[in-house]
Order: C-alpha cells, then sequence, then structure tokens
C-alpha cells in the first residue's frame, strides 16, 4: 500500500475529514499535499493549502516551552526555579523544569473555566498525584501553569509575549494565538460543540459542570481546548493555530543549522533526555522517539523528537538529515472518534519510509 491510499482510506473510512502532509529536509520543504475536505459541516469543503489548523498541544511544544527556553537562555528563568517562590498561593513545590518535562506530578487536566475566571487561584484545589521528577505523567495542567510563569517573569501579557519573540521575528503571518475573526473561514473546523470535554468534566465535577454554559456550536476559527478559550484563546497548553507552511518555519527553530532565537546549546535542551529512567523520554517540551511507543514509529531514529495533538496534529524532527514531518488533521470533525490515531500515524510514517520520504 501506498501512502496515498492509506491516506484516501482513512478518508474513506471516514476516520479523517482530511490531511495536510508536509515534510522538509534542512531549510527545504521536499513534499506537500493536501487531501479530502476541509469540513463536512454544514457542508463539504475542500481542504486548501492555506487551510489554518487548530494544532492543539503542538502549542506546548512550539510555543510555551520555546518561549520559556528562551528566559532560561536570558537568566531569567532557571530549570531548578521552584515555581512557588513566583505564585506563594500554589501548595506544593515543583520546580520549572517539572514542568516541562511533564514530571510535576499535576494532573493531566482539570476545567479550570468552571471555577472562575482566575486559573491559578484555582491551583489551591488541585494535589499533586505523584512526587516532582519521580515520573512523567503529561500534563495540561503544568503548561497551563508555565504560561502565568512565563508572564510573570516577562511581564508582558503571553500571547503578545509570543508575537513579540516568536511569530513576528520569523515573519510568520498565518500562526496565530488566537486568529483574528475575519480568519474563520480560512480555519479547519473542529468539533460540533464541546460534547468529549463536557461529558469529561460532568464525570469528575457532576452539577457543576452540567450547568455550564458549554459552547454548542461547530467549532472554527477558535481554540477546541476549553481551558485555552476561555482564558482567551491560549492557556500554554493549546491554542496555536498554523498552516503545515507556517510549522515547518516554526520547525526550523529548534536545528542549530537553522535556528534564529535561541542559541545552540538552548537549542540542545529540547533534544536532551530529560527523563531517561521512564519509558516516556522527555526533553524540554518534545517526547523522544526513543520512547516505549510514540506516534513516530521504528520509520524515524531513537533520536528524533516530536509532539502530537488532540485535534489531529502532529510535528516530528529527526536529525538526521535534518528531516521534518508534518501531518495535520481535523480528525474531531465533527465529533471525537473511537479510532488509535497514533496507529495510523506510525503506519503513515512507516510508508513514507518505503517510499524514500524518510531519513535513513
Amino acid at each position: 500500500m501506498t501512502f496515498e491510499k492509506f491516506i484516501h482510506t482513512l478518508i474513506e473510512r471516514e476516520v479523517i475529514p482530511g490531511i495536510s502532509l508536509l515534510i522538509g529536509k534542512g531549510e527545504n520543504i521536499i513534499l506537500e499535499r493536501h487531501y479530502g475536505y476541509k469540513s463536512l459541516l454544514p457542508h463539504r469543503v475542500a481542504l486548501e493549502e492555506n487551510t489554518l489548523y487548530d494544532v492543539a498541544s503542538l502549542t506546548k511544544p512550539l510555543v510555551t516551552a520555546l518561549a520559556a527556553v528562551y528566559l532560561i537562555e536570558k537568566g531569567e528563568l532557571s530549570l531548578d526555579a521552584v515555581v512557588k517562590k513566583y505564585f506563594p498561593v500554589l501548595p506544593f513545590d515543583i520546580e520549572v523544569s517539572h514542568l516541562l518535562t511533564h514530571t510535576s506530578g499535576l494532573p493531566a487536566w482539570f476545567p479550570f473555566y468552571l471555577y472562575g475566571e482566575d486559573y491559578l487561584d484555582t491551583f489551591k484545589r488541585l494535589r499533586l498525584e505523584a512526587k516532582p521528577g519521580r515520573k512523567v505523567n503529561y500534563s495540561c495542567v503544568g503548561y497551563i501553569l508555565l504560561h502565568y510563569l512565563i508572564e510573570k517573569v516577562s511581564g508582558v501579557p503571553f500571547k503578545d509575549f509570543i508575537e513579540q519573540l516568536i511569530f513576528k521575528p520569523l515573519g510568520l503571518k498565518d500562526t496565530y494565538l488566537q486568529p483574528p475573526p475575519g480568519l474563520r473561514e480560512r480555519a479547519a473546523p473542529t468539533e460540533a460543540g464541546n460534547r468529549y470535554e463536557r461529558e469529561m468534566a460532568q464525570k469528575e465535577h457532576g452539577r457543576l459542570a452540567s450547568a455550564f454554559a458549554w459552547r454548542d456550536y461547530l467549532i472554527q476559527g477558535e481554540t477546541h481546548d476549553a481551558n485555552s478559550y476561555y482564558l482567551g484563546g491560549s492557556a500554554g497548553n493549546a491554542g496555536l493555530f498554523s498552516t503545515a507552511a507556517g510549522l515547518f518555519r516554526l520547525s526550523l527553530e529548534f536545528f542549530p543549522s537553522t535556528g534564529l532565537l535561541l542559541k545552540p546549546e538552548s537549542i540542545a535542551l529540547c533534544w536532551k533526555n530529560f527523563t531517561p529512567f521512564k519509558k516516556s523520554h522527555r526533553s524540554l517540551g518534545f517526547k523522544l522517539n526513543s520512547s516505549f511507543i510514540t506516534s513516530g514509529g521504528r520509520a524515524l531514529s531513537r533520536e528524533a523528537i516530536g509532539h502530537s495533538g488532540f485535534t489531529g496534529a502532529s510535528l516530528w524532527l529527526d536529525p538526521r538529515g535534518e528531516y521534518k514531518y508534518i501531518l495535520l488533521s481535523n480528525r474531531i470533525h465533527p465529533r471525537v472518534k473511537a479510532f488509535n490515531f497514533n496507529r495510523a500515524r506510525r503506519k503513515l510514517h512507516g510508508l513514507l519510509k518505503r517510499e524514500g520520504l524518510a531519513s535513513k
């Protein structure tokens, strides 16, 4: 089976509406293709090259971690800094490195928006699920706290700081933390309503979640993640919108030969395994392909780093040949389906390698 046949099969089986695929090597894009549909509701619209995607948790490494590493490089923050020093309201002692590598012990998820606009104050309700530094527990909550920390240290609102630090210097004209209303139609829609997150919240927060005014319309051009949405577009854990080409430009910042924003020794922190004793190997912001299971799979080298997003996005960077692999799909449109999309990504990477489109 060819990689294109596999993609068409996923579309025909309605696993995904469509998908954008981009492969880069060095500073060059060697393949960019777009298959299927941007939207199925309210009617079918063909996928376009300039489609904006909600890339969900790719926000963590490409925006939040990058900003944190920048502040560390400038000496304004340190990996061993205790976060409680900045926010005495916190009931636990965790370090910056714990947040960046998902070893803080904080829960994976918490619906802060149910408890008001002051997410930071709501952290008092949380309890650690593991001792910091002992266990990898993937945590959106940790990156929400990083968002507040970056604001505190920089003295600038998070979205403004990211715009000044990353988007403007790199000339990223199709990359946003909150797309302007006029670009709504260019965005690939996600879920029709927030049903998936609503049901998740109702299981743990009962009447409070049931009484909440959930979005009941087709989500398009605004972040699917509710914590990010109710904080104004991004909470550090999600909220990034971009095109395949925009993400390719961002990916160049994680290679010393092409990065403009960080020094080589800072970039190296995004490739270093900070959790070698765990099955889930983590650098600052990224997962490593040497992990027990990743969506990169055996088609990429063990030194590759990457991340995925709940909406259907993934990005992998391989130092062998400086390859970049970007897969973008709004797989949760119009509803979240019970399908192992990581397995599909691994198969697609394998097919790409078989056809000579992966590092040797």
